[in-house]
């Protein structure tokens, strides 16, 4: 799943949410990754104001499909926040990391049964929104199937069971791996 369609399904109240875990600097950072200024009007002086600014930009961008913009959020608020949880499902999987950062692509050395199962563990113990957002970021990254075809993790995200029934089937009959390092 895409993250600007991940951050569709978790809704704006959601979406406030992780904007509301960033710090005006990672709030810039973001901006920056997502190819959009930071400028605010000169009349924010206050942070509440600047952060409110952003925000609109934010909706604006994502109403304009900025995929880029959506996958910087994402990152930011999950390695900057979230970096417990990351660092759990990669040592549940015996994947070396440096505290949840790793360049292996698992996905392709771990069974699916494998993923799931660690993926459960984490619904158990994180918010299952969370665990949902980043797991399905990783199935993007990783470009697997698994983590879209898991009807636990759509459920989290907040995708009704008919939809996720139904997504789940287009995502079968759609989906294609990219060809890496094809010439």
């Amino acid at each position: 799943m895409k993250p600007l369609e991940i951050c569709k399904h978790l809704g704006p109240e959601r979406v406030d949410g992780f904007y509301g875990e960033l710090s005006g600097k990672e709030v810039r950072q973001v901006l920056k990754a997502g190819g959009v200024g930071s400028n605010v009007p000169e009349t924010a002086f206050t942070r509440s104001a600047r952060l409110k600014a952003w925000r609109k930009r934010f909706d604006a961008e994502f109403g304009a499909g900025n995929e880029q913009l959506a996958l910087a959020l994402l990152i930011e608020w999950l390695m900057r926040h979230h970096r417990t949880m990351l660092v759990d499902f990669l040592d549940s999987l015996g994947v070396p990391h440096r505290q949840g950062e790793t360049d292996e692509d698992f996905c392709e050395t771990r069974t699916p049964e494998q993923l799931r199962e660690a993926a459960d563990k984490l619904l158990e113990k994180y918010t299952p929104y969370h665990v949902a957002v980043y797991l399905l970021l990783v199935g993007h990254l990783q470009e697997t199937p698994v983590f879209d075809r898991t009807p636990k993790l759509l459920a989290a995200l907040g995708i009704s069971d008919g939809d996720a029934t139904a997504y789940i089937a287009e995502h079968e009959r759609t989906w294609r791996p990219s060809k890496k390092g094809a010439a």
